[in-house]
């Protein structure tokens, strides 16, 4: 196994070559989401100071101003579409009563670190100051996403506590991957068919060196956010995290839990001890508590 000295030093070109294969094959899924068009949302191209990016809206017809709840999609940061959440944000509307933006962020490795961050930070910042086309109310927003939509869910707030531009009133991050810089093969290892597919330690690595191909820069906090200063978390909106106990990643979201606890933000979490990464992508039991806790969130805090 590559060792965190050893990591193998990939181009970007070669990087694309070893990925087009696997995105290839993803998209063609009915979960991977590019090849087919999405039941519920509707497609809309957002004109941001970061470039147009492509977006779903949900509940959006309604007249009434609503909160704007903000969710970005999983994948790993190379691959995924919001298509991937579409079935599930009608209900994320209708009960929590927000609308939604499902945002289709540029994917990595033709797109590393910031792009897609930045496109999702300026699609927040466009929605805010938007808010007669979109029909929201700009002072309640939130962010939350799955697994890389969580990661640049916790990179956004972490933008927000330097420029302090944008209403956010709470985040979810439901199994992020919190720690990039970590080498995958020294993280515990998942379980499950998630887990052997798309979660093993070599893929992992792959996912992590194509998000950011330079290992020591991946100890930005707006990369992996464990590496996060104090001062930094102390304007963390409230947070929901949901980690899986069957997922590698549990262990940096739940260290990322008890650093914003210490900084004194506002957290509630839960561990889903039988589930695996991904779990609330299907219509088990254990997801449907999940987005239960997240339509709550959403409720209590905008």
């Amino acid at each position: 196994m590559a060792s965190k000295d050893t990591e193998r030093v990939y181009t970007q070109e070669e990087l694309i070559k070893r990925t087009a294969r696997l995105k290839a094959l993803v998209a063609r899924t009915p979960s991977g989401g590019r090849l087919r068009k999405p039941a519920n949302g509707k497609e809309m191209f957002l004109e941001t100071s970061n470039g147009r990016v492509r977006v779903l809206g949900y509940n959006l017809e309604e007249k009434e101003r609503l909160p704007l709840f903000v969710n970005f999609h999983g994948g790993g940061f190379i691959i995924g579409a919001p298509e991937m959440d579409d079935p599930f944000m009608p209900r994320v509307a209708k009960e929590a009563g927000v609308k939604i933006l499902n945002v289709d962020y540029s994917l990595a490795p033709e797109h590393p670190f910031p792009k897609g961050l930045d496109e999702s930070y300026a699609v927040v910042k466009y929605a805010q100051e938007h808010p007669d086309e979109l029909g929201i109310d700009p002072e309640r927003i939130a962010v939350g996403g799955h697994s890389a939509g969580g990661n640049i869910s916790a990179a956004i707030c972490l933008m927000n506590a330097q420029s302090k531009e944008l209403n956010i009133k709470c985040a979810i991050l439901d199994y992020p991957p919190l720690d990039i810089y970590t080498d995958a093969t020294d993280k515990p290892r998942g379980k499950g068919l998630m887990a052997m597919v798309f979660m093993s330690p070599k893929r992992a690595l792959l996912f992590d060196t194509c998000y950011c191909l330079d290992r020591e820069q991946r100890k930005n906090p707006l990369i992996s956010p464990v590496y996060a200063e104090q001062d930094q978390l102390m304007s963390f909106p409230p947070t929901l995290i949901l980690t899986a106990g069957k997922d590698s990643l549990c262990q940096e979201a739940e260290k990322f839990r008890d650093q914003l606890i210490a900084a004194g933000a506002t957290v509630k979490h839960k561990r889903f001890e039988n589930s695996p990464h991904g779990f609330t992508l299907s219509d088990r039991p254990d997801a449907r508590e999940g987005w239960g806790l997240m339509i709550d969130h959403l409720k209590q805090y905008i």
